[in-house]
Parts: structure tokens; C-alpha cells; sequence
């Protein structure tokens, strides 16, 4: 099991961008930001593309999740959000 740890900066672009969606992509927005959560604290190296070093990207429904994932200290990161697909 990983700790996960949301920045507060993202949690900010999280909460801006689920504000301004409709109630449906809100919902949708929810479900996809609970099952993302439980994917990295199981398995985050399971989850997405890699990018540089331990750099990963994920794109879940609406929106697109850059995380870092420290596999020594089983300890990730979310250091990005922003929206993404439709």
C-alpha cells in the first residue's frame, strides 16, 4: 500500500475545475477522481504512462493526473490536473 498525497495546488485546480462542469461531469468527475485514488495507493506504477524519471501520467474520464511515485518510500505524489477529453 502507498500513501497518496494530493498537493494543495492541485487540490485547488481539482476543486476549480469540478465547479465549473455540469452536475452529470461532476458526478463522473467523482467516480473517476475515487477509483484513480484507490488505483495509486495499490498499484501506482500500474497506473498510466511514464514519463521522465518517476514522472507518470494518467487520463481518467474529463480529466488528465501527472503523479510522482516514490517506490522506496511507497509514497505518491499528485503534482498535476488539468482537463482533458470530454
Amino acid at each position: 500500500m502507498f500513501a497518496l498525497i494530493w498537493l494543495d495546488a492541485v487540490l485547488d485546480d481539482l476543486a476549480n475545475l469540478y465547479v465549473s462542469a455540469g452536475a452529470e461531469e461532476r458526478a463522473r468527475m467523482a467516480a473517476a477522481i475515487e477509483a484513480l485514488n484507490t488505483r495509486l495507493r495499490n498499484d501506482p506504477l500500474a497506473e498510466g504512462e511514464s514519463r521522465e524519471g518517476n514522472l507518470r501520467i494518467t487520463f481518467i474520464p474529463l480529466l488528465a493526473v501527472t503523479f510522482h511515485v516514490s517506490a522506496v518510500d511507497r509514497v505518491v505524489h499528485v503534482i498535476g490536473v488539468q482537463r482533458f477529453g470530454r
